[in-house]
């Protein structure tokens, strides 16, 4: 949800809910859209053509100095988990992501680039993939990165006793094999087309004493390779990292980076104004013209991965198609994004953005709260009906605030709603009950996967598989063709051929309407003018400190 507008953009669920949560900028060494020139200690990579990708050295600039040691970061929502292959969210994901890295990364354009490992090779069957780590790394405790570590993680990955809610994200991994003490293998059971994409962005590597430590429970002593190391977490009030003065990356300029929980967006903003933190996640819009003319900020307006919509339930009257599309047809999503999103979005024209790998155009549809009275009538509710819309808040920009204006909009037509709102943590778990424990019809929600492709927000989304507790597809929908033309997708290699099969899935899953299409959404975050060196991740929704220094 990681784990809710277009782009330039990466490669492409997530996850999601997950996962999504569980995606998501950098400069040489890391990745994404540059905000700040920051000088870097990290190698810098080439691609070259063919299956095998391998480094080049850079040269190494000098640290900068930062004049403060401690840079204060407010989010909206608390961690619900610091396991690393417990993630469903991707503001969670990107304050864990500093603790934890990933064998492969992006690079500003989307490219997956060297990370912990060095370079990889690929079986011509594409079943195989050969990697060969980075030596000299450690974790925090000390313990070494190798092969053995490696795959110690693909093995809780793929441990079914173990809750890993984005494990299709990943693909269908088979296993995993030490070859020598810096090269392991990764064995699919089939061939999955966007994997190395799917491997830069969800398999986060925690040390092997850690996974020995707790084994298939909940992790909740993080310990990774990155660039920040876990100090504390005071539930709903801040976390706190410190930085790896080891780090094989170099040592990050700021000493130290906590992340103050302020659910409130107007409060966040409070918190910017009044100096009581340097940098705010999901401001509200109402507030971008007032910061954006203060001479003491900074502010961006990336554009992400992320979807928001509302799934509906097949059950009671939302079982039926047709009451689905007069839904659809009662809401006007421009409205919302111009008047409530103060035009941070973009409507939706399928299920996934326009920037994605197999987008395809369907007709939006229009607002017309004549046909939707029609089509409820045929579906015999002339006279409505009652549901509950649950939503949380601090989220996704305006999350609140668009719930609210739904409930107008479906009240002109007779359906009467009513709002639940939770925090994050509830809220997660809510949703990932069975669709029999389910409290509510309707989830306002969104999937925001790290990767540009549809598969991450399709197949996470609309396969059947994925409902929930297996997975975080909120609408527990189900067609059998969508399966199928997923599944097919997923295995496919040929570029032109997966485009039409997500074009078939797509018209499908728009005429179906198991969600509410509402927008693509841009973010607002602002921070204080000298805060130098941040990046922003390519999926537009994650911030990344690791080069960031106050001049």
């Amino acid at each position: 949800m990681r784990h809710a507008i277009s782009r330039s953009v990466i490669v492409g669920v997530v996850i999601v809910l997950v996962l999504a949560i569980l995606g998501v900028s950098l400069l040489t060494g890391w990745f994404g859209r540059k905000v700040e020139t920051a000088p870097t200690t990290v190698p810098a990579t080439t691609q070259t053509p063919g299956t095998t990708q391998t480094t080049v050295t850079a040269e190494s600039p000098r640290t900068p100095v930062s004049t403060k040691n401690v840079l204060k970061v407010a989010i909206g929502i608390d961690l619900d988990t610091v396991d690393p292959h417990g993630q469903t969210t991707t503001v969670v994901y990107n304050v864990v992501r500093h603790i934890y890295e990933t064998l492969l990364w992006y690079d500003e354009k989307g490219n997956v680039i060297p990370w912990l490992a060095e370079r990889w090779e690929v079986s011509p069957d594409g079943l195989t993939y050969t990697f060969y780590l980075r030596k000299g790394v450690r974790f925090h405790d000390s313990s070494e990165l190798d092969a053995y570590a490696v795959k110690a993680n693909v093995d809780r990955w793929i441990d079914p006793t173990v809750r890993v809610p984005a494990r299709a994200q990943l693909g269908p991994v088979k296993g995993a094999e030490v070859v020598d003490k810096y090269t392991v293998k990764i064995v699919l059971k089939e061939p999955f087309a966007p994997f190395l994409r799917a491997l830069a962005s969800y398999l986060l590597i925690a040390s092997p004493k850690v996974i020995e430590k707790y084994g298939n429970k909940t992790i909740t002593e993080p310990v990774g390779t990155g660039p920040y190391k876990f100090v504390s977490w005071e539930k709903g009030k801040k976390v706190v990292l410190e930085a790896n003065e080891d780090y094989w990356g170099g040592k990050p300029p700021i000493k130290r980076i906590e992340w103050v929980i302020i659910p409130d967006a107007t409060t966040r903003v409070a918190a910017l104004l009044a100096g009581d933190v340097d940098f705010a996640y999901n401001l509200p819009p109402t507030e971008l013209e007032r910061i954006k003319g203060d001479a003491r900020f900074q502010v961006l307006t990336p554009v992400s991965n992320r979807v928001i919509f509302i799934a509906m339930l097949p059950k009671g009257p939302l079982a039926d198609p047709r009451v689905r599309q007069a839904l659809n047809y009662a809401v006007d999503k421009n409205a919302i994004i111009k008047n409530i999103l103060f035009g941070l979005g973009v409507e939706l024209k399928a299920p996934v953005p326009d920037h994605f790998f197999g987008f395809y155009p369907m007709k939006p549809y229009p607002y017309d709260p004549d046909k939707a009275r029609k089509l409820l009538a045929e579906a015999g509710y002339p006279q409505g009906f009652k549901v509950v819309l649950l939503h949380p808040t601090g989220r996704y920009l305006q999350d609140k605030q668009v719930a609210e204006a739904v409930q107008a909009y479906l009240s002109r037509i007779g359906v009467q709603v009513e709002l639940k709102t939770m925090d994050w943590p509830s809220f997660v778990a809510e949703i990932t009950k069975p669709l029999d424990q389910k409290t509510y019809d309707m989830v306002l929600l969104g999937w925001g996967p790290a990767v540009a492709d549809a598969h991450f927000t399709l197949y996470g989304q609309f396969h059947s598989g994925q409902a929930p507790p297996k997975g975080l597809a909120a609408a527990h929908y189900s067609n059998p063709t969508v399966d199928r033309l997923l599944e097919e997708a997923m295995r496919e290699v040929n570029e032109g051929k997966r485009r039409e099969l997500y074009r078939q899935a797509i018209e499908i899953i728009w005429n179906d309407a198991p969600w509410i299409f509402l927008y693509t959404q841009a973010w607002f975050y602002a921070g204080v003018k000298n805060l130098k060196g941040l990046m922003v991740y390519v999926d537009g929704e994650q911030i990344f400190f690791h080069k960031a220094y106050f001049g």
